[in-house]
């Protein structure tokens, strides 16, 4: 299974959460092919629990739904080996979902992952659920469509995966509490 941290900028946006400061839970899915450290593509490094970005984000792209889960060994959900079914009633686990199709996360190896919260947000005249190239920054990364990355929640590295145009990857971060 690949590693995964729960960041510090992760906990404290959980703290935010129940303190009641109006911020917005897991809103956002990052991709990114990592930096060079990624050396072997079957071996990645582990995450840093004190991320507070990708290490080379290329896209993300805002939820699909947010829906509670119940653990149940029949259901459709699989998640690290364990499967999950929606529920409508309140539970401690919550699912963000994300769906990523044709054209969106291709051209690149997949092997970053991170689940962003918070005040995430696009720069202006990006419209919809999907932005590519990053964050924005005018000096150093001016296509960058991410005004605001959010925090950085959970942050997993992957053996190099390839998505082509016609798959669709759908990623579930799930949340136990």
């Amino acid at each position: 299974m690949p590693d995964s941290v729960l960041t510090h900028s992760g906990r404290i946006l959980l703290a935010r959460l129940l303190h009641g400061d109006r911020l917005a839970g897991i809103t956002h899915c990052a991709l990114g092919d990592g930096d060079g450290a990624f050396v072997d593509p079957a071996k990645p490094p582990a995450p840093s629990i004190t991320q507070t970005a990708l290490r080379h984000e290329r896209c993300r792209k805002a939820a699909e739904r947010l829906s509670y889960l119940l653990e149940d060994a029949a259901g459709p959900v699989l998640v690290d080996g364990l499967r999950y079914r929606e529920s409508a009633s309140e539970t401690p686990i919550l699912g963000a979902f994300f769906r990523f199709a044709g054209m969106e996360a291709t051209g690149f190896a997949i092997r970053e992952v991170g689940f962003f919260g918070g005040m995430a947000a696009y720069v202006a005249g990006v419209s919809g659920a999907y932005a590519v190239d990053g964050v924005y920054d005018a000096a150093l990364n001016p296509t960058g469509q991410v005004l605001n990355p959010g925090y950085l929640y959970e942050v997993r590295h992957l053996p190099d995966v390839h998505k082509t145009v016609d798959t669709v990857m759908e990623i579930i971060a799930v949340t136990r509490l």
